[in-house]
């Protein structure tokens, strides 16, 4: 045996002169076991942060290449049919009610998610409610709370309702013309004021936007690269004012008595896209609090329909370009870059103040 398990200590008591015991170590004092976990707490309390600094980094970097793989969908679409899809499609012809995602999915190789969609059937009737039901990771930022939403809009009779997945990216259409009353007399917004993706309406001047037809590389003359295509709005229906969430209520049966809905959620919904610079909110009944978005249009002010661009990630938001670039812009870039940004041929020069 060891030396240090036979050492014994004699007992004090003469009768039991020989019989012995082991020595034990003394252990921690009560003090210094205290200080033990102080230490360890000032460690993991170091250390967290780092690990969530690090998690979001992992996040961002996922919505990224989401995003990164959309731009690629449409870049694709572009070389096979020479022009960029229609953002939506609302007349009464052979599209039915779409929007872009149908079109340029299966140049990502999700042809078997959409081979049976059909593109003369709105998108939330069969057999393309089946299809829209169903939850696509390239189309969701891993940043964002909840995940795997669906949006479930009532419809009048007979229905049904408007049910689908949903994504938190868009595609921008362009600058709303009340962004000029959140901007300077001298920063005014003039000029072609329509995106990369632009509205089609079955006639000009619609709330929409002026009728337009599928855009070709040679319509974006403020050039690919100074021309938002994919920007976020993460965590439709729901609605979003700063970090605070109002759950989705459609129908003012829930504790927001007005009903409330941020508008837009569903990966195949026509209302995906919008101009930005608007501060209406798209509510069920449009009553005080739910009259306006409280905040000047930026981002990650608001997730609501036809306001800015909203992500969940520290301090700004992804961005894709027109020729396929993943941008993060941060909360303090000016509205007016985000609109020169946002417009296919308004003869800015956004390029130079890029980070």
């Amino acid at each position: 045996m060891p030396p240090e398990t036979s050492r014994c200590v004699r007992l004090a008591s003469p009768a039991c002169s020989t019989t012995t015991r082991p020595f034990l170590p003394p252990g921690f004092t009560l003090v210094e076991l205290l200080v033990v976990i102080a230490i360890i707490g000032v460690l993991v309390g170091l250390l967290l942060p780092a690990v969530q600094a690090a998690r979001e980094t992992a996040r961002r970097a996922s919505c990224s290449n989401n995003m990164k793989q959309v731009a690629t969908a449409f870049t694709n679409y572009e070389s096979a049919k020479n022009q960029y899809p229609l953002a939506i499609s609302t007349t009464s012809n052979s599209l039915k009610s779409q929007n872009w995602a149908p079109f340029v999915l299966p140049f990502i190789e999700e042809t078997a998610l959409v081979t049976k969609y059909n593109l003369g059937t709105d998108w939330w009737r069969s057999p393309n409610r089946e299809i829209v039901a169903l939850p696509l990771k390239i189309m969701q930022c891993a940043s964002t709370p909840t995940y795997n939403r669906i949006q479930d809009k009532p419809e009048p009779s007979p229905g049904p309702n408007k049910t689908g997945s949903c994504t938190d990216y868009f595609t921008v259409t362009g600058i709303h013309p009340d962004a000029n009353k959140e901007l300077p007399a001298d920063q005014a917004v003039t000029g072609d004021t329509r995106g990369l993706i632009c509205w089609y309406a079955a006639t000009s001047g619609t709330a929409n936007g002026p009728a337009n037809f599928a855009n070709r590389v040679r319509d974006v003359t403020d050039g690919l690269s100074k021309t938002i295509l994919v920007g976020e709005c993460a965590g439709r229906e729901d609605v979003w004012r700063g970090r605070t969430r109002h759950e989705v209520d459609y129908t003012g049966s829930g504790p927001q008595a007005a009903g409330v809905r941020a508008r837009g959620g569903c990966w195949a919904t026509t209302d995906n896209a919008y101009r930005i610079g608007s501060r209406t909110a798209w509510t069920a009944s449009g009553v005080p609090p739910w009259t306006s978005v409280p905040t000047a249009p930026a981002i990650n002010g608001s997730n609501e329909w036809g306001h800015c661009f909203y992500a969940f990630h520290n301090g700004g938001a992804n961005f894709v370009l027109g020729d396929g670039a993943v941008l993060f812009l941060t909360e303090s870039t000016p509205l007016r870059l985000l609109c020169d940004l946002s417009t296919r041929a308004g003869g800015e020069t956004a390029g130079a103040s890029l980070p």
